[in-house]
């Protein structure tokens, strides 16, 4: 970041609205998440930011606190439940500041791994949170939050894949080198701009989702599991 750019985590209930002004802007939406839903949260042990610029929000995070879903059931695990920046300030590097910064402080306060969701569609979020980032997929739902209707995802079956980010089992986070498929594993597609698709052709782009749904689900069901992304930006899933 910039000179100018700075992370402050949140703490107040002039915190909290900012954090949801910001997701407003960037989601195109009224109340993503509800300041008193943060606030109680925060208040709770959650985690928060703003990035400014200036005196300009431009970004922010919060996760919620919970408990690991690996079998190391006792630990705890912090759920990013959702970070934006918006339009102006995008292709800064400011997101991955926000989650180098959720990471450390995940590490300060006891957490042993971060776990998000992103739509397996979007071939630049799976390169960021994958590649770039180092976190492994654990799961593919269907429909995960149900029909949404902000100005990204309204009308759209809300497919997730839920990332694990370790953090106590490692000492910084690791980038991931793409990886090149092997006998038997299966590979499964990500159209070039899901975002765009959507806009020019929503048949198609539609299509594109009941195809990649019916390939995890039984990719996943016959005991496969993702092991990292292509340099086709596809994800390689393997047995066992």
């Amino acid at each position: 970041m910039s000179n100018q750019l700075r992370i402050q985590l949140a703490h107040s209930p002039a915190d909290a609205a900012l954090i949801s002004q910001v997701f407003d802007e960037v989601w195109s939406v009224k109340t993503m998440v509800s300041p008193e839903i943060i606030v109680a949260s925060l208040h709770n042990g959650a985690y928060g930011s703003v990035v400014w610029d200036g005196d300009l929000p431009v970004a922010a995070a919060f996760a919620i606190v919970g408990k690991s879903l690996s079998a190391q059931a006792s630990e705890l695990n912090l759920h990013s439940h959702a970070a934006g920046v918006v339009q102006s300030h995008a292709g800064q590097g400011i997101g991955t500041q926000v989650k180098m910064h959720q990471w450390q402080w995940a590490r300060e306060n006891g957490f042993a791994t971060i776990t998000w969701s992103f739509d397996p569609l979007v071939r630049r979020n799976a390169w960021f949170n994958m590649v770039k980032l180092g976190a492994t997929v654990t799961n593919y739902y269907q429909n995960f939050y149900g029909e949404l209707d902000d100005g990204i995802n309204a009308g759209e079956q809300s497919d997730r894949v839920l990332v694990r980010w370790q953090v106590m089992a490692a000492g910084a986070p690791q980038p991931l080198e793409v990886v090149t498929e092997q006998a038997g594993d299966v590979v499964i597609d990500t159209p070039a701009d899901i975002e765009l698709l959507r806009k020019s052709n929503k048949d198609e782009a539609q299509l594109w989702r009941t195809r990649q749904r019916a390939a995890f689900e039984e990719a996943m069901s016959n005991g496969y599991s993702v092991r990292g992304l292509n340099a086709e930006y596809s994800y390689v899933l393997s047995r066992g």
